[in-house]
């Protein structure tokens, strides 16, 4: 909608002569304008406001606690439009609007406290071309007032090692461009990735250069990830596939230099602690969701056992929340947990449950790939509380599996399925519902 640019507008559209007025439009606008309300439901104001360009903003003032809600109608154009959403000055998170006719419900950033807040919405990824024209209209903008959403969810990537072969492949990319459309609708919080990201590595570092574009829009849309590193990320695994040097294999499975150098716990948005400074082989994350913390901890495959101590530590200081552990080697194809550390890790998945994941009561899920096709299998931890593994690793030559995992806080409850975005292809026989699953509050 490419229009003279309007400095600001505050006014609503008039309404007929003798016909009651209709409440003012609740923004101003700069660089776009108040029309007429074209989506469904039609707001108290009749209007909303359009934003047309990167240096769109509309801004209002509203009165409660909890999170920000915008309900907005979004122009297509090679992708949907998003928004950035600032309360008080600081910047609450983005959103992504999904639909041209439902004005819909998009809750942004975390819960803010009782009180008059000043938000401002911006338009953050225009684009036009001869054939579209990507805008958004906001309708309103509102708080929970004090409600909790109890339900959201997290997505888990499988094994992309098939993804990144070559640069016409778009499987990986379109698989976090669909989290991040479908962001709201998921209510997504986290998204992480169970190892294997790339191949193997060429001087040309190429495989990275597709995987590190494939996380961008997670990253632009400020949605929280954290990759695991399987033995494909590391020096170990030569072009082929095969062992790059057999007779060091055991220490080129720690060399992650490139990945390292392709990926950061910066980009990964939400780190609160390392192993290792400047590595994110071990690392962890924490976010709120639910009405719950929640931590994500990423253990380097086979871990050495000062990293099992480590993250035994992590856990023993967060005990409000709850811990997802990501690891590229756990269980396989029929939920065994796997016993040996093929060849040239440092320990086995055996004992990465003896020694960590059946030790503490806050820890929920674990997630793995790097053998057999998807499975699962649920522990019982020392302290009685139920452990809720997950295995997700396809090695799809064709399309691009992705675990969604919702939890509901209030009904102590998870649902997980896989589908992938690319060809609209569905596992209904990997679907599970657990209830009961203990979380921490």
């Amino acid at each position: 909608m490419r229009l003279a640019a309007v400095a600001v507008v505050a006014a609503a559209v008039l309404p007929p002569t003798g016909a009651a007025a209709a409440p003012a439009s609740q923004f101003t606008v700069v660089n776009g304008a108040i029309r007429t309300a074209t989506g469904t439901p039609v707001p108290p104001s009749g209007t909303h406001a359009s934003l047309w360009s990167n240096s769109s903003v509309a801004t209002t003032t509203i009165d409660g606690s909890g999170r920000v809600q915008i309900g907005a109608i979004g122009d297509y154009c090679e992708a949907w439009p998003t928004v950035e959403v600032t309360v008080d000055g600081a910047v609450a998170g983005r959103t992504t609007i999904v639909s041209a006719t439902s004005y819909g419900t998009y809750p942004v950033g975390p819960a803010v406290a009782a009180g008059r807040h000043v938000v401002r919405i911006q338009f953050v990824n225009d684009r036009s071309t001869a054939a579209c024209d990507r805008n958004v209209h906001v309708a309103y903008a509102r708080m929970e007032f004090a409600t909790t959403d109890t339900k959201f969810s997290f997505a888990v990537m499988p094994d992309t090692q098939q993804e990144v072969l070559n640069a016409t492949d778009t499987r990986f990319r379109q698989r976090t461009t669909w989290l991040v459309n479908n962001r709201a609708a998921l209510d997504l919080r986290f998204v992480t990735h169970s190892g294997d990201v790339v191949n193997w590595d060429t001087p040309d570092h190429s495989q990275y250069v597709i995987a590190r574009d494939a996380m961008r829009p997670l990253e632009t849309a400020g949605i929280p990830y954290a990759l695991a590193i399987g033995n494909h990320d590391t020096q170990a695994t030569g072009v082929g596939g095969s062992a790059r040097d057999p007779a060091h294999t055991k220490e080129l499975v720690r060399d992650t230099t490139v990945f390292n150098r392709y990926f950061t716990a910066a980009q990964y948005g939400a780190v609160r602690g390392q192993f290792e400074a400047g590595k994110v082989d071990n690392a962890y994350s924490t976010y709120e969701a639910g009405g719950v913390q929640w931590m994500v901890i990423t253990l380097e495959l086979w871990p050495r056992p000062e990293v099992v101590t480590w993250a035994r530590n992590v856990v023993a200081a967060n005990p409000r929340h709850n811990v997802t552990v990501v690891t590229h080697d756990y269980i396989d194809g029929n939920g065994n947990i796997e016993q040996t550390n093929g060849g040239y890790g440092a320990t086995s998945p055996q004992y990465l449950f003896d020694n960590l994941i059946k030790q503490y009561a806050n820890i929920r899920f674990v997630f793995s790939g790097h053998t057999g096709v998807a499975g699962n299998r649920v522990d019982t931890g020392v302290h009685g509380n139920k452990i809720y593994s997950f295995l997700q690793t396809f090695h799809s030559g064709t399309t691009n599996p992705v675990r969604l995992v919702e939890v509901d806080t209030a009904a102590d409850s998870v649902r997980t399925w896989i589908t992938a975005p690319f060809d609209n292809t569905s596992f209904p026989q990997y679907d599970r519902t657990f209830t009961g699953i203990g979380l921490v509050h």
